[in-house]
C-alpha cells in the first residue's frame, strides 16, 4: 500500500470516530436475582434461572411397583422416560385431593432427571439481589431445601435450592419399604 492509501484510511477512521454515537452509560449497576415464580404443594416458591429444564403439562404416568408413595410413576418425555414425583406427597406427606396437578417442572442434575408436580405456575420474575431476606421463616416442610427468599406483595417467596433437594438422600432412594409401597396387593 502506498502512503496516500494509508492516509485515506486514517482520514476515514477519524471521520467515523467523529460521527459515532457514544456507548450508553448505565448509572444503575444494581445486580438482580432472576427466576421463576411457582408453587409446589401450595407453597409459593422461586426457582433461580437455570434451576429447572422446563415446565410441561403433567404427562400420563405408568405406576412403578415398589416405590414410595410420592413417586407417581414414569412418563415419556422427549423420547426418554422420567419419573414424575408428586410434590404434595414429597413435601407434605399427604396426597392432594383437589383437581389433578396440571403442570410439572422437569429438573436435570448430574445423575438425576425427574419431574415434580406443581400446584401453580406464575411467571418469570426478578428482584434486586440486595432485597434477598435470608432470615425470614420458611414453611417447615421446605425449610431444609430453601435459601432465603424475597418479599413480593403480601407474601414471602422462598428460593428453592434444587441442589439441596437433589442432595437429600430421601429423594435419591425412591424404593419403598414394605409398608410404604404404592402397590395395592402385596403377594408375600
Amino acid at each position: 500500500m502506498t502512503v496516500s492509501t494509508l492516509l485515506s484510511f486514517d482520514q476515514l477512521e477519524q471521520s467515523y470516530a467523529l460521527q459515532a454515537v457514544p456507548a450508553p452509560v448505565y448509572e444503575n449497576n444494581e445486580m438482580y436475582w432472576v427466576g421463576t415464580s411457582l408453587s409446589v404443594a401450595s407453597v409459593p416458591l422461586l426457582l433461580g434461572e437455570g434451576e429447572l429444564e422446563e415446565i410441561i403439562e403433567t404427562p400420563a404416568c405408568t405406576p412403578i411397583p415398589g416405590t414410595k408413595s410420592w413417586v407417581l410413576g414414569v412418563a415419556s418425555h422427549k423420547g426418554g422416560l422420567i419419573p414424575i414425583i408428586c410434590g404434595d406427597v414429597l413435601f407434605r406427606n399427604a396426597p392432594y385431593s383437589g383437581r389433578p396437578r396440571e403442570y410439572c417442572m422437569v429438573v436435570r442434575r448430574s445423575g438425576f432427571h425427574f419431574g415434580i408436580t406443581l400446584s401453580h405456575v406464575e411467571r418469570d420474575i426478578k428482584f434486586p439481589i440486595a432485597q434477598r431476606d435470608m432470615e425470614h421463616p420458611v414453611d417447615a416442610d421446605f425449610a431444609d431445601f430453601c435459601l432465603g427468599g424475597f418479599h413480593y406483595g403480601d407474601k414471602f417467596l422462598a428460593v428453592l435450592d434444587m441442589d439441596k433437594l437433589v442432595a437429600d438422600s430421601g429423594l435419591a432412594n425412591a424404593s419403598a419399604t414394605h409398608r410404604d409401597s404404592t402397590e395395592e396387593n402385596n403377594d408375600d
